[in-house]
């Protein structure tokens, strides 16, 4: 592990730094103000020999602009005693056409549709289609499950976990009702869940959490700074097999003043942030927003509103380039419906399934947190 400290007049400037050099699976350890008002930031990340891109990174750029004319090109004729006299063009033709058809196969045809329906970006959709294509099973679905394991990752856990789960995200993207939807899981394995709330800026936010909270029969504890939130933790960490999760006011991850204060909070709590992002969203935006909630420490991604979007390009694309591993996806907004784990197959469903059903959650097996 490489541990290094960077100092900079202000705490943006510091991550970004930090951001350049290390990279974002880099974990912001400690954050200070030293005298001259300058910031200090003390940040780790474990040293992993690079691994070098598959295929050697030979994709084609612009994979599908051309890709039935890739597939299509007819097979050489084989020499023969015939073969200095050419063949006219009529009879070519058939020919040529035929073996096109051949080769363009149903599984082809399905990926390559899925990809541009959904937009997902030329490189990552080249590399899940060849992965998808290089399986050797028929069964599109499985397949492109086989690709989507092969480039993603996935952690999906909620309990036994020693450091307390704080929920972070841009604001309205969902992480009072997925908080929520965490602690009736709990409730219904009968395990200790404690719910600590930091979002006292936003108008009836307290009063939301604390009536899931209380038809849950759970307190609700409120830390309005950094140093209450540390006590609130601590005390909580002294019982046995407790569930601490942590609600956190919507952050924009532009804005200085409130990556300062969420890196704070992340701190006092020593707490494990999980990135919460809707679908939906913008490709290059939510992208950029992950990143930007990768830098603060997130390494896990819980997808809201599947059920309300039809194109999942963004989702992809967020896990893809800040490296998050793919954790709960909540297709509903009913609490009672709760989270569901994402795993490729259920992935696969999403990207092949007919948009126009309405009923999203049929391609997800309900597990339980």
């Amino acid at each position: 592990m490489r541990i290094k400290t960077y100092t900079a007049p202000t705490m943006e400037k510091a991550i970004n730094l930090l951001r350049l050099e290390m990279g974002p699976e880099a974990i912001i350890l400690s954050s200070q103000n030293i005298n001259n008002g300058d910031v200090q930031l003390t940040a780790a990340v474990e040293q992993i020999d690079a691994v070098a891109p598959l295929n050697n990174g030979a994709w084609a750029t612009e994979w599908d602009s051309d890709w039935k004319a890739e597939v299509a090109e007819p097979p050489r004729p084989k020499p023969n005693g015939n073969a200095h006299r050419p063949k006219s063009s009529k009879a070519a033709t058939p020919s040529s056409e035929k073996s096109a058809e051949e080769q363009i196969t149903p599984k082809m045809e399905a990926l390559v549709q899925s990809m541009a329906y959904h937009g997902i970006p030329p490189i990552l959709a080249e590399k899940l289609c060849r992965t998808a294509l290089a399986v050797k099973s028929e069964d599109t679905e499985l397949a492109l499950a086989a690709a989507l394991d092969s480039h993603f990752k996935y952690t999906a856990r909620s309990s036994g976990h020693k450091l307390p789960i704080m929920l972070v995200g841009p604001p309205g993207v969902g992480k009072t009702m997925t908080l929520a939807k965490f602690a009736a899981a709990g409730k219904l394995e009968g395990r200790k869940v404690h719910v600590i709330t930091t979002d006292t800026s936003r108008a009836g936010a307290i009063e939301q959490l604390k009536a899931y909270t209380d038809i849950l029969e759970f307190d609700l504890e409120i830390a309005e700074t950094p140093e209450q939130l540390a006590s609130l933790v601590n005390k909580k960490k002294e019982i046995e097999n407790v569930d601490l999760l942590i609600d956190t006011a919507g952050v924009n991850v532009y804005d200085e003043d409130d990556v300062t204060k969420l890196t704070r909070l992340i701190i006092a709590a020593k707490a494990e942030p999980v990135a919460v992002l809707a679908a939906g969203t913008d490709t290059a935006e939510m992208s950029d927003t992950a990143e930007g909630f990768a830098t603060l420490g997130a390494r896990r991604l819980i997808v809201t509103r599947l059920d309300t979007t039809r194109r999942y390009g963004g989702v992809f694309t967020a896990a893809h380039t800040a490296k998050l591993s793919f954790s709960y996806a909540s297709v509903s907004s009913s609490v009672a419906t709760g989270l569901h784990k994402i795993n490729p197959v259920n992935l696969a469903r999403l990207l092949l399934r007919d948009p126009t059903q309405p009923k999203v959650d049929k391609e997800f097996d309900k597990v339980k947190p």
